[in-house]
């Protein structure tokens, strides 16, 4: 049987990356920008999910079933994808973060020393610091000496940007503008301080600026499409109660099998941090995919927020949360702040 399989001696299963908790961030809604980002993503809402509502509707039924696991092309942008005001933010890294760990994080975020690195990103002559993003739709405006380093750092969030190849992409973004070209050495600085203290998970990427506007992977498994009643019929048919609750068992519990929870509610809240960690960046794979040419020229030049101050840095835990008035409605969605440093205002 030398010629036979080897069994067992197949590569060993690959180890599991270690579930991601918070992420370290600039948050975008603050006093002055929220009524500016609430009147800009319900105009771009009603400009692009009008005329599509029932390919946005036939998105929903694909469910999470086998058929809607191949990629889906359309010009429409699913009402879910769009994110809701209150997640709006800049993400600076990922953590993954056990309770030890997590206060190690918040300490040091609570001894950063703001206003060092504020003068510091100011002194340095960044060649890179001229655009937050190679993409962003336009230059920053060269720094002025009349503005002291250690001034709030004041941005916009203009125009829109696809994350890939405009006709196929997930994800669509505002990069944001700084007049004083701070921002970016600033996250740079902030970012390795956390990097050199081992808390965010290794990325090689180069650190992409960018506030999230529509990212299709918040427009699918939100729903698990039932089996062919001919199949239920069939499985009730030849194995009785017990082929039946199995099936059953598939479609209220499978998500629970495979993440090993018994408790197949407590496992569903997980999906939207798989989300935020599939979402973001370059190699991000969502199966409903947005030809967006139309819509990147119709927003080129599109305000969502100007002349506003950043107030803080943050640690967030992964996933928004839903925020439901007295009456059990959702009036909005936002990250839970762990911990965070302001900034100067």
């Amino acid at each position: 049987m030398a010629g036979g399989k080897n069994h067992g001696r197949g590569k060993p299963p690959a180890q599991k990356k270690p579930p991601l908790t918070h992420f370290l961030c600039l948050p975008l809604v603050t006093r002055d920008s929220k009524p500016q980002l609430q009147a800009s993503v319900e105009k771009f809402r009603n400009i692009v999910i009008t005329k599509n509502e029932q390919t946005a509707s036939q998105v929903d039924d694909a469910g999470d079933d086998e058929s809607s696991k191949s990629e889906t092309i359309t010009s429409s942008v699913h009402p879910k994808a769009i994110r809701p005001v209150g997640a709006l933010h800049c993400t600076l890294g990922v953590m993954s973060l056990d309770e030890k760990k997590l206060e190690e994080a918040k300490e040091l975020l609570r001894h950063v020393d703001i206003p060092h690195l504020l003068q510091h990103a100011g002194s340095q002559n960044h060649g890179q610091a001229t655009a937050t993003d190679a993409a962003a739709s336009e230059p920053l405006v060269n720094s002025t000496d009349s503005l002291p380093n250690a001034a709030p750092l004041r941005i916009e969030l203009k125009g829109l940007v696809s994350m890939h190849a405009p006709q196929k992409t997930s994800i669509l973004y505002s990069a944001p503008v700084d007049r004083t070209e701070r921002l970016y050495p600033f996250c740079l600085a902030v970012q390795e301080k956390f990097k050199e203290s081992d808390f965010l998970v290794k990325d090689d990427r180069k650190l992409k600026l960018h506030a999230t506007i529509v990212n299709t992977i918040y427009a699918k498994g939100k729903k698990q499409r039932p089996p062919p009643k001919w199949k239920m019929k069939q499985q009730t048919t030849t194995s009785g109660q017990a082929a039946l609750a199995s099936s059953t068992e598939g479609l209220a519990g499978g998500r629970t099998a495979a993440s090993g929870d018994k408790d197949g509610d407590e496992a569903s809240p997980k999906k939207p941090e798989q989300g935020e960690v599939e979402g973001h960046g370059p190699n991000a794979n969502a199966p409903l995919k947005i030809d967006a040419t139309a819509i990147l020229e119709r927003f080129k030049d599109f305000v969502w927020a100007e002349d506003f101050a950043l107030d803080r840095i943050a640690i967030c835990e992964m996933g928004a949360k839903k925020i439901t008035d007295d009456k059990g409605k959702v009036v909005a969605e936002e990250y839970t702040e762990v911990a965070i440093v302001k900034l100067p205002t």
